[in-house]
């Protein structure tokens, strides 16, 4: 049974049910529709949703798992991760499907369905935002609501970079082997920068190896590419044109967020035996997991 779920609507009367049994399914970045219980990280089952369906088909729920918190709307048929926003469809069928899914593992990582066409031949294409989209509301909210940015957004572009991001899911699946686990921590982070840097990002990614001297900032915590959980706290790096343009860039991006351990400028690569235990739930930890900006 899945835990922390609540109902943000009345129950009314169950509906008139029949002996079928009635399967669920969410739809992934790869656009194949996989049954709910195919997601390993989703504690909620096609039965236990299918109950919960037929008290209230109008009804909201609320559930946690991994760490985030997810909304379900079944008169939308829309699943939502109420951190990031990000949205998957679901819908319901008397049918297994069994053989007409696929293994996503074993798939070439496809691109999330709601980018758009783009020239194969292009390394990357920013597409600009149309405000008047969800997309844009919802980043939009993240940055004010989440990263706390009092400054008003001029423009949201979404950056699609295949190669980028067939590497990103490989490391992530890389990395899910090497700790034994179905599931990895992402989070949403924001990083500051000047327009000299725009190009270079979305067509290499974030460059950990910049040396000291061409890095501006520095290496506070250590040698590397520093992301910010406030929007407002990357603000303060990112730099204006010129005195006649003060437009800021920022980027917000999908981060695999590892262990913890305490940072120094000396720090290339952390040690492996300096990592702080995710078990033993120490003050240390504790101050740099709750407290953390960058």
């Amino acid at each position: 049974m899945f835990a922390g779920w609540k109902e943000l609507l009345d129950d009314t009367e169950p509906m008139d049910t029949s002996d079928s049994s009635w399967w669920w399914f969410y739809q992934a970045e790869c656009g194949i529709w996989h049954r709910i219980e195919d997601d390993p990280v989703n504690p909620i089952s096609s039965s236990e949703l299918e109950m919960l369906y037929l008290r209230n088909p109008n009804r909201i729920i609320i559930f946690s798992t991994a760490g985030s918190n997810f909304r379900i709307d079944f008169h939308g048929y829309m699943k939502t991760n109420v951190k990031t926003g990000q949205v998957q469809k679901i819908k319901r069928s008397l049918f297994t499907e069994r053989a007409a899914r696929c293994k996503c593992a074993d798939l070439a990582p496809s691109v999330p369905t709601y980018w758009e066409h783009m020239d194969p031949n292009l390394p990357f294409k920013a597409f600009n935002l149309n405000w008047q989209t969800s997309e844009y509301n919802k980043v939009e909210n993240y940055v004010k609501e989440f990263g706390l940015l009092k400054k008003p957004l001029r423009c949201i572009y979404r950056i699609q970079n295949i190669d980028l991001w067939e590497l990103y899911c490989r490391k992530k699946k890389q990395l899910m082997r090497i700790k034994g686990t179905s599931d990895i921590n992402e989070e949403w982070l924001f990083h500051g920068t000047g327009k000299n840097n725009v190009h270079n990002i979305c067509l290499y990614n974030f460059n950990c190896r910049i040396s000291k001297k061409l890095r501006k900032h520095g290496h506070i915590l250590g040698k590397g590419t520093y992301f910010a959980k406030h929007a407002a706290y990357a603000d303060k790096y990112s730099t204006a044109q010129n005195q006649y343009n003060t437009t800021q860039i920022m980027f917000l991006a999908r981060v695999i967020v590892g262990n913890y351990t305490e940072g120094r400028p000396d720090l290339v690569k952390p040690d492996a035996l300096a990592y702080i235990s995710h078990n033993r739930g120490s003050s240390t930890e504790a101050k740099l997991v709750h407290n953390y900006k960058l």
